[in-house]
């Protein structure tokens, strides 16, 4: 099976958050790890089709494009979901508490090129015009309301992230989420019009920034280190 096209798929997206506690659990810090893996700029110097599978990981996880966060609880006193679930209750005990679990968010630029080179396949139509991020591993993402009969209820609890989503290069007024999809594996993509905020390799301190009304995370990009043959890639 070929790695790119497999790595979007629930095998790869388990197999990338094992890689990630490893890394973290061996002592490389969320602020460290971007440098450290990124040093050797491996996306500008090889071809994509050289890359290694660890290199596609770090690529994907951890590097200019990728960014690894905790998400903080913004009411201490309403329970999180774990990102397995909602709470089962009764026996056996709950995946709810009073303190949200501690978990590792990836937060990635999906529309970036070096991303797409990455992965092997392209993003759906509907983002096209549209920077786009993901968000993996956030707690309650994966609980989806149920229904009876073939047609699928609405999604509110999706409706929420997205308008909890935002995106803003200091000194410019911030984008609104205008798409929000989920993919198999559980992530969440959000898209922002490229007509309502222009990046340029000058701006600084482009921040993605997410309220799910119990859990708030904000994670910074830097554009001059984005570049990927010379161009800004985002």
């Amino acid at each position: 099976m070929d790695f790119r096209r497999s790595f979007d798929s629930l095998a790869g997206e388990f197999g990338r958050r094992r890689f990630l506690i490893g890394a973290l659990a061996s002592g490389v810090t969320l602020a460290r790890a971007p440098r450290i893996f990124a040093a050797a700029d491996f996306w500008n110097s090889r071809d994509p089709s050289k890359w290694s599978e660890e290199e596609i990981e770090i690529l994907t996880s951890k590097s200019p494009w990728a960014r690894l966060t905790e998400p903080s609880a913004k009411n201490s006193e309403e329970p999180v979901a774990e990102s397995g679930g909602p709470s089962a209750g009764g026996r056996g005990g709950s995946s709810m508490g009073r303190r949200p679990v501690s978990t590792i968010v990836i937060v990635r630029w999906e529309s970036a090129q070096p991303i797409r080179d990455a992965l092997g396949a392209p993003l759906a139509a509907d983002f096209e015009g549209h920077y786009v991020l993901s968000v993996t591993n956030l707690p309650g993402a994966n609980v989806r309301p149920t229904g009876r009969g073939g047609e699928a209820p609405p999604d509110d609890a999706l409706d929420r992230l997205q308008n909890g989503a935002t995106l803003q290069a200091k000194g410019k007024d911030p984008a609104e989420a205008g798409i929000a999809r989920r993919t198999r594996i559980g992530s969440i993509l959000f898209g922002f019009s490229k007509d309502y905020l222009r990046l340029t390799p000058n701006d600084r301190d482009v921040v993605f920034r997410l309220d799910t009304g119990q859990l708030t995370l904000s994670v910074k990009f830097d554009p001059k280190e984005m570049m990927y043959h010379g161009k800004l890639a985002v």
